[in-house]
């Protein structure tokens, strides 16, 4: 598989405009020198808007019963929130036309049982020899079409340092406040899920999966239908990489070269 170093970034941004704020509008009436009123004019007053925040508990699968708090929708970050393909915005709770996201959980497997990456894979998914040259193993769907909008994730792995991460083809990084950043690595599998199998796509044209943090994990949402018998193939939101330092790109290099990965 050809490296990240061949496609340029992806020019494709997932940031909605920002939408125009809600408004109280009222009428007000003047008074003239004569006694009368003038015509009427309209004062604009702001008003707040709260919207519903799912908080998860990141554990082996998404299948918990969220805690909801409210938020100022002025007060969101994007790795707080998430992103509807179709209207090509974000939301916080729900998409307001779509309604909830759809995520497709891991089979549930104990931290520490040998071969758990491949064991934690969802119902409908395979791991097999990758369609991409000298890529090694990929996943593939079996079943159903995994509909556009769908999430994978969380991406699980130990934490390491740079220095280990560096040299690793299976990790990640996630920023933290305080412009901290942890690196979750996947190499061991019994300390992984089978989302460290899915390949780098080459392409836009290929690429039906896309990366990015949210709430201190990383997800992989469905940008295109796969449909069965189609390998997943993933790129990184843009939103993502640029709020990271420069290791991000040695990672990302890393991750999508063949010689970068030990094949097992």
């Amino acid at each position: 598989m050809r490296s990240a170093g061949n496609r340029p970034r992806s020019s494709r941004k997932s940031r909605a405009p920002d939408p125009a704020p809600s408004q109280l509008c009222e009428d007000v009436k003047t008074e003239t020198s004569d006694g009368g009123t003038s015509e009427v004019s309209e004062v604009c007053v702001k008003k707040e808007e709260t919207l519903e925040l799912n908080i998860y508990n990141h554990g082996d699968d998404f299948n918990t019963t969220p805690e909801v708090i409210s938020i100022k929708e002025e007060d969101a970050d994007n790795k707080d929130s998430l992103y509807c393909e179709v209207c090509k915005s974000f939301f916080l709770n729900k998409c307001e036309v779509h309604g909830p996201p759809l995520f497709i959980p891991d089979t549930p497997v104990s931290m520490g049982v040998p071969d758990r990456a491949r064991q934690t894979l969802p119902p409908g998914l395979e791991i097999r020899k990758s369609g991409i040259p000298d890529a090694g193993l990929g996943v593939f769907n079996k079943g159903e079409t995994v509909p556009v909008g769908a999430h994978f994730g969380p991406y699980q792995g130990e934490l390491v340092d740079r220095e280990e991460a560096m040299s690793s083809g299976y990790s990640w990084v996630v920023y933290r406040s305080g412009q901290r950043e942890e690196y979750i690595d996947a190499k061991r599998e019994m300390h992984a899920n089978w989302m460290r199998y899915v390949n780098c796509a080459c392409t836009d044209e290929e690429q039906n999966l896309v990366a990015f943090q949210y709430q201190g994990g990383i997800l992989y949402r469905c940008c295109r239908p796969i449909n069965p018998g189609q390998e997943l193939l993933v790129w990184y939101e843009e939103e993502y990489a640029k709020d990271l330092c420069p290791a991000f790109d040695c990672l990302w290099n890393k991750k999508c070269s063949a010689d970068g990965k030990v094949w097992v």
